[in-house]
């Protein structure tokens, strides 16, 4: 059965990391508002992807609970998928779009809908060139298009702009305005500026620790974001 509401996402007291003598995040107790975009943000190695792998199911928690729906992550993604695009997402080498697509849809199983995906990407280019005609840009709309080939109610996007000139950062950020209310959205990223037009709450990740930042009146912007971030490293009085 499929949900038919954005997924709301719970932590409790999670601890997580690549072994009890190396955790990166301590403590982090938050529940994600369904349909919400929540943005995270922190220097690298303050373990925003280690959050992600988690709530993937990739990775256990050293300690605590996460759920999403009222399931653990990996009940969640196997039965209802979650939507994921890596930062580093690999495309095979000499392959036409079109059959990256194509196995996308098979993994995704009988609800995999290959026009909506490419649409809500933004793939608007000929999907019979091969991979190694597309530019980076390009790659990172198919692959955002592979992460949502399957009907989600979560969708997890980790540094979704790279890559992407400005044009194309404002046509990502419309398609992800446009999906916000039927998913639950958690996104990465060090581009503050797209992150404040985005999102409804932060996430900072601070000294192993996370920290939800109150919204400003008159909502988040990128100088707000800045100095939150900078003083991280004591940067800002």
């Amino acid at each position: 059965m499929k949900h038919s509401q954005p997924a709301p996402v719970q932590f409790r007291d999670l601890s997580i990391g690549y072994g009890r003598d190396q955790p990166v995040m301590t403590g982090l107790t938050l529940d994600v508002v369904p349909g919400a975009v929540l943005a995270i943000i922190g220097p690298n190695g303050s373990g925003k992807t280690t959050l992600f792998r988690t709530l993937l199911g990739i990775l256990p928690p050293l300690s605590g609970e996460v759920s999403v729906s009222g399931l653990s992550p990996t009940e969640y993604r196997r039965r209802h998928g979650i939507g994921y695009l890596a930062e580093d997402t690999a495309l095979p080498d000499k392959w036409s779009c079109e059959g990256i697509l194509t196995l996308a849809a098979a993994a995704a199983g009988p609800d995999a809908d290959v026009p909506n995906a490419v649409r809500l990407a933004g793939v608007d280019y000929a999907t019979d060139i091969s991979t190694n005609a597309l530019s980076k840009g390009m790659k990172r709309r198919l692959a955002l298009a592979v992460a949502l080939m399957r009907p989600t109610r979560l969708l997890i996007l980790d540094e979704p702009e790279s890559g992407l000139d400005p044009g194309q950062r404002h046509r990502l950020r419309r398609r992800i305005d446009s999906i916000r209310s039927s998913m639950t959205i958690l996104v990465a990223s060090h581009d503050l500026g797209e992150l404040a037009l985005m999102s409804d709450h932060v996430l900072l990740m601070e000294h192993g620790r996370g920290r939800l930042v109150d919204q400003p009146d008159g909502g988040f912007t990128r100088h707000f974001l800045e100095q939150e971030f900078l003083r991280l490293e004591g940067a800002v009085s």
